[in-house]
This record gives structure tokens, C-alpha cells and sequence, in this order.
């Protein structure tokens, strides 16, 4: 065997820790990408969430300014077609028309394309309590819709059934209480 000296002993140590130090980068990369790609998708869900919460106060601050009329905003699955036009509907039938166009997403349109709105939005409104000597004026409004990742459905009912997976499922509401003055 001949004598190898310390040089060629060597030989491609250098090769090997450019190897080694670019699948450390690669991996480091691969991390960063998966990291940009969830933050992505908890943007966009944050934004939905942002989005029905002013979709349901829109709708309960129309109910308050029009309680003496309150049960007839009593609804459910609205927003799942599309209401037509709502310049001849009165009261509160044009409120809930205009809300399912919002829910649709009329508020962001590009050319005839509806943008403005979460995937697959729906609202409801409803009674809380059925009791009505208690509380004769108690209603629930919801909003729900697709989010984009899985998580446990909402414990809503406005929307059960409606969506492809249950754990896809979002949703936020509000209680409205009208209170009745003797």
C-alpha cells in the first residue's frame, strides 16, 4: 500500500462540508417556505373572521334601528342565492336583501365577479329564547362560512350541513336584546 500523505488524505473534505452545509440550507429554506405558507393561510383566515364580524354588526345594527319591526329579520341560510336587486323590496325584506348581497360579496366587485366576502358565506337570525314572558326580544345573528384549513366546526347551528367538511366550518354571532319598555 502506498504512503498517502496528508494532502491527499484530504482530498475532498472541502466537497464534503459544502454538501453537508448546503442540505442544512435546503432544510433551513424548506422550513422558512412552510412557515410563509401557513402564515398565509391564517392571514386569510383572520381576514374572513374580520370580514363577518362586520357583516353581523351590519345586520345588528339594522335590527336595532328597526326594532319595532324586529321578528321580520327572523331568517335562515341567507346569502346562499343570490337576492336579485333590492331597490323594490321595503323595510326590513330590503335590509336582508342587502345583507345576503354583502354575505355574496357586493361590497368588492371587479367587472361582475363578486370578491368582497368570505367562502360561502350565510347568515341567520334568530330567537334565543323561546320563553318569550323572559325575554320576549332576544335574537342570535350569525354569520358563517368555508375557512380554508380544518379545525373543529363552530357550535353555531346557521349553516349545519351546507359545507363540504364540518371542520371547515367558521362562524361568529351576536345577541341582540330589544328590551320592552311598559
Amino acid at each position: 500500500m502506498p504512503y498517502l500523505s496528508t494532502k491527499d488524505r484530504q482530498r475532498g473534505a472541502t466537497l464534503i462540508e459544502l454538501l453537508v452545509a448546503m442540505l442544512i440550507t435546503a432544510f433551513g429554506l424548506l422550513g422558512l417556505v412552510g412557515l410563509q405558507s401557513r402564515t398565509a393561510v391564517t392571514n386569510l383566515e383572520g381576514y374572513q373572521r374580520a370580514q363577518a364580524l362586520v357583516l353581523v354588526n351590519d345586520i345588528a345594527q339594522r335590527i336595532n334601528l328597526n326594532r319595532k319591526n324586529a321578528d321580520s329579520y327572523i331568517a335562515d341560510d341567507i346569502g346562499a342565492t343570490d337576492p336579485g336587486t333590492c331597490t323594490t323590496v321595503p323595510g326590513a325584506a330590503r335590509d336582508l336583501c342587502e345583507w345576503a348581497q354583502l354575505l355574496r360579496g357586493a361590497a368588492e366587485q371587479r367587472g361582475s365577479t363578486k370578491l368582497g366576502a368570505m367562502m360561502g358565506a350565510r347568515g341567520c337570525v334568530a330567537r334565543t329564547v323561546t320563553n318569550t314572558v323572559i325575554n320576549p326580544n332576544e335574537y342570535v345573528v350569525s354569520v358563517v362560512w368555508q375557512g380554508v384549513q380544518g379545525s373543529g366546526p363552530t357550535p353555531l347551528t346557521c349553516g349545519t350541513g351546507q359545507y363540504p367538511d364540518e371542520n371547515l366550518r367558521r362562524g361568529v354571532s351576536v345577541v341582540i336584546r330589544i328590551g320592552v319598555l311598559a
